[in-house]
């Protein structure tokens, strides 16, 4: 009966789910401008030119020496400079059109990308090197193009390794850095190499997001290794000639390619290439072994990370940030019982602060994954901290900001709100506090000044593209900082407040990173032999000592003033850890260290000469260029159609569909269009959808004609409706709350009536649960929504109102690690008494799991067995993961994830009608007469063609109700999330 019953609530759900999902890509007040390229059109705000003009010549060299690797190329790419973000990130597609989103953020010391050296050319050459990759449909797939547009691209459906260690090759092999010359991708690897865990990661698995070590870097280290071994084995010209052979085959028959130019299958060569990367590996650890290795203590835990230690200054307290297997990033507290205890023995630890990543929103990254927590920072009576945080300030812009932690009250403050504020620091005093200041392409050195009305001042600007990190109070009038320059340079600098001077110091140090003032002197992270270890300087800035002797990498340190220990962040093979060196271990640490070249130094060296050529021609380039106000409307034109076949309603034919949607790059407008033919009924629907993000207060409509029957195709079925929405900010009341409020007209023919129906309607959601990581269910939160609509008395109308109310609750307390259980409840309520057609209907499975959208599932009975005016549905699930499989065969588009189950039981009550599919007849029902069903679940998450994930249900279910009693039956389902 669902099939053919069309709920004339559906044009508000529709907009309830636009509500849901719009954000506004850019604030609407800000004016936009685009430069335009021979061979780009670069999309900036038109307070940030320089910006533009300066990603305007970047991107042109890209194209210079990108084309002499990449055969085919669009004629013209967008790219947005979208500086809404503190986090380090972007991502490039080609649907609808080609375009790059880059956020000019510069990554932070503590990140995988933090060895960059011209951080707009690496990150272009990056994201550009994807629209080249996509850009191929040649054989089999040009007369597919011609025929359906952009949506024709086989090399989107490539690996992950495949795309993203092309990406980092060539970010790597045009720039003078890249992550293929990182400090933190190679102590990465000897960390593994070195426990052995190296070979456990097969071409499968290097495909995957995975909540362990080393997560979503997976394709982008494995990837890379892949690549700089293919082309190391075949020269460079094996790059364009993959990809073109790839962009002319049927997505995920890949291997034949590979046999052809590489004389082996893709695992082959993965194999090859992990034999290699140990041998290198190992060669540089029997290097670095000839002195006494430090041996640091790293306390068992089973967080995902532990990183950014330290120290009160009284000795009592070590703060860190964890990340554990739920993505959740936290502040902790871990206090000594006595002096005398160690911080490795002191067990309890208080979370002060914890905050889920996966709260954010599902958006395209292309990008490893950075933690919103960076630093941690003391006042110096010991008793509140300071630290950073990434955090929406509205529903635009994410940006990173101050917070303090009171011990003896026990609360977070915040301290700034849009400063776009990291790594702060405390004055001896306490009165003031140093910190970057980000904005895009540019840090700069920031005080602010505490008080009733604290103040901020910029101190200190490093030129574009310059990084400045980790200031320090080194005493009331001076504070050290570390720079990084556009060559890749790094040194430590003194800056002093009340003479405005900068200063190197430490000038034989490369790479100096990290400073933090201890109870010894300064102590800080160098690349001095080649390897990220820690220095101890005296008290006079004169000189200084190393005081680890690592076989991979230290980052953050600080030193407990009474025991004398060292609590540094270390790569280790199961990923960052706080670990510590015991004082006999630091102080005898060789003064001088053996020193190794990079991983694959052999393979990058500078392309000077190259790149002088392409900046050359990109200068060049340049002079043809031109300025306008942005305009989005030349990009609003279809640009694909995408066709689906799929069971007519009518179950005596095929329902053909087609759908094709666009936006212009900045959003401002997008829509989406789909027209579809049931043969069953020889009858068509079309639909389209529109929302409108030019000003704050984002507009949807939708316009519609559907289609179907009730009970024989005699009984036609026809649908229209129009409808328009506001949707107004409700970050103001919170970041999970939506709310639209809008007007509705429908209209329902069948072939002996008419109505029609009109009138306004509200609906509020709140929804603040998620699922990341290891979990396999929202283990916390939970959400509701209220709605109203009011169909207005008028001639020839139907005149009624309804309301809608409902909610979820998830909790996991008291329960096995990543058990759960959800309570949810939804209801209808139409207070006067219309056909039950005009209501609602049960669903017999669960299609989009953990919606916040209304809905009404009762499994275990026919789909829309019930459906009424009035209607109630409660479901109550245990869930439990089973198994977790993490595991692939080769290059087959198929990753087996994990295995959970669930306990079910559904429960449903109508004023309307029930139908008895045996005796085939409508039974009147009311509230009093309710129907229940339970059983039993299992999920199989998977991994299909490489991208996509898809969840296949397999569920046993008994209707205590039916109409012949008891009766068992079995469902499956599959879910596609987050794609």
């Amino acid at each position: 009966m669902q099939k053919q019953l069309v709920s004339l609530l559906l044009t508000a759900l529709v907009f309830f789910s636009l509500s849901s999902h719009a954000q506004l890509e850019v604030p609407p007040e800000l004016e936009w401008k685009t430069l335009t390229t021979p061979h780009f059109q670069i999309i900036f705000n038109a307070r940030q030119q320089d910006l533009g003009l300066l990603y305007a010549e970047k991107l042109e060299k890209a194209y210079y020496e990108l084309r002499s690797y990449f055969h085919s190329l669009p004629e013209t790419t967008v790219v947005i400079i979208n500086d809404k973000t503190d986090v380090t990130n972007g991502y490039a597609t080609r649907i609808p059109y080609p375009h790059i989103m880059a956020y000019p953020v510069l990554p932070g010391p503590e990140e995988s990308l933090a060895d960059t050296g011209d951080w707009a050319f690496e990150l272009l050459a990056h994201e550009y090197t994807h629209i080249l990759n996509f850009e191929p449909a040649n054989g089999v797939m040009k007369p597919l193009r011609s025929i359906f547009g952009n949506i024709i691209a086989p090399n989107i459906l490539l690996p992950n390794w495949w795309k993203e260690g092309l990406a980092v090759e060539m970010e790597t092999r045009l720039g003078n850095h890249g992550r293929l010359r990182s400090f933190y991708q190679d102590s990465t690897i000897r960390a593994m190499v070195d426990d052995g865990s190296f070979y456990s990661y097969d071409i499968a698995e290097a495909n995957e997001m995975i909540p362990t070590w080393p997560e979503g870097m997976r394709p982008y280290l494995f990837g890379s290794l892949m690549w700089s071994q293919m082309l190391a084995d075949k020269g460079s010209e094996l790059a364009g000639t993959l990809n073109e052979r790839h962009g002319g085959r049927v997505p995920y028959f890949i291997e034949t390619p590979a046999r052809e130019h590489i004389g082996k299958s893709y695992p082959n060569e993965y194999n090859r290439m992990m034999e290699e990367t140990v041998l290198r590996a190992q060669e540089q650890m029997k290097t670095l072994r000839e002195a006494t290795v430090t041996s640091p203590v790293i306390p068992k835990n089973s967080f995902t990370s532990v990183s950014a230690p330290a120290i009160s200054p009284d000795g009592k307290h070590l703060a860190v940030v964890t990340e554990d297997d739920s993505n959740s990033r936290s502040v902790k507290m871990i206090t000594r019982e006595n002096d005398q205890q160690s911080f490795l023995d002191a067990k309890a630890a208080d979370t002060v602060e914890k905050f889920n990543e996966a709260f954010e929103p599902s958006t395209q990254r292309d990008g490893p994954p950075t933690g919103s927590i960076q630093r941690i920072s003391w006042f110096p009576d010991s008793q509140k901290i300071i630290y950073d945080k990434i955090d929406y300030t509205n529903r635009i812009e994410r940006y990173s900001d101050l917070y303090t932690y009171d011990l003896k009250t026990k609360k977070t403050a915040p301290l700034t709100k849009s400063l776009r504020a990291r790594e702060p620091s405390v004055s001896p005093q306490g009165d003031m506090v140093t910190f970057v200041k980000l904005e895009g392409g540019k840090t700069h050195l920031g005080l602010l000044k505490l008080g009733a009305k604290p103040s901020d001042e910029v101190l200190f600007s490093g030129e574009i593209q310059q990084r400045i990190s980790y200031p320090l109070f080194w005493d009331q009038d001076t504070i050290l900082f570390s720079l990084r320059k556009v060559d890749g340079s790094e040194q430590l600098y003194r800056f002093t407040i009340s003479s405005k001077n900068a200063q190197t110091i430490f000038t034989e140090y490369p790479n100096v990173r990290f400073a933090k003032k201890t109870s010894e002197g300064l102590l800080f992270t160098s690349s001095k032999n080649g390897v990220l270890n820690l220095y101890l300087a005296d008290n006079e800035l004169k000189k200084a000592r190393p005081v680890s002797h690592t076989l991979t990498a230290f980052f953050t340190g600080d030193i407990d003033p009474l025991r004398k220990e060292i609590y540094a962040t270390h790569m280790t093979s199961q990923g960052l850890r706080v670990a510590a060196i015991l004082p006999q271990d630091w102080q005898n640490t060789p003064s001088d260290l053996p020193e190794i070249k990079p991983l694959m130094a052999d393979r990058y060296q500078k392309p000077a000469a190259k790149n002088e050529d392409a900046l050359e021609a990109a200068r060049a380039a340049m002079n043809q260029s031109k300025i306008e106000d942005y305009s989005p409307y030349g990009y609003l034109w279809p640009q694909y159609w995408l066709p689906f076949i799929s069971g007519s309603s009518s179950e005596t034919g095929v329902v053909i569909t087609a759908q094709t949607s666009g936006f212009d790059p900045l959003k401002k407008h997008a829509y989406t269009l789909i027209g579809s033919w049931d043969t069953g009924l020889n009858r068509g629907s079309l639909e389209g959808t529109y929302l409108n993000q030019v000003t704050s207060l984002p507009v949807a409509a939708i316009g519609y004609k559907r289609s179907s029957y009730l009970g024989t195709t005699a009984n036609e079925l026809n649908d229209y409706g129009l409808a328009a929405a506001a949707l107004p900010d409700m970050f103001w009341a919170s970041r999970y709350a939506n709310l639209q409020i809008g007007w509705q007209y429908l209209e329902r023919s069948t072939p002996t009536t008419e109505t029609k129906r009109t009138g306004p309607f509200t609906m509020l959601n709140y929804a603040n649960y998620s699922k990341s990581g290891a979990q396999i269910s929202p283990e916390s939160g939970g959400g509701a929504y209220l709605g109203a609509y009011n169909y207005i008395e008028t001639d020839g109308y139907l005149s009624h109102s309804q309301f809608l109310a409902g909610g979820e609750i998830y909790f996991s307390s008291f329960l096995p690690k990543h058990n759960a259980i959800m309570l949810r409840l939804n209801g209808v309520y139409t207070p006067e008494k219309i056909a039950s057609i005009y209501g609602v209907s049960t669903d017999s499975l669960v299609f989009i799991p953990d919606s916040p959208l209304p809905q009404y599932i009762l499994r275990g009975y026919k789909r829309g067995q019930l459906f009424g005016r009035n209607l109630v549905s409660v479901n109550a699930e245990y869930r439990f993961p089973i198994k977790n499989i993490y595991a692939g065969s080769g290059t087959d588009p198929l990753f087996l994830r994990r295995i959970s189950g669930a306990l079910v039981a559904d429960g449903a009550a109508a004023d309307g009608l029930f139908v008895n599919d045996i005796e085939m007849v409508y039974e009147a029902v009311n509230m009093k007469r309710s129907f229940w069903s339970a059983g039993a679940e299992l999920k199989l998450e998977t991994t299909i063609g490489y991208v996509i994930p898809v969840s296949l249900v397999l569920g046993y279910y008994v209707a205590f109700n039916s109409p012949t009693g008891n009766e068992g039956t079995l469902g499956t389902t599959l879910q596609i999330t987050g794609f």
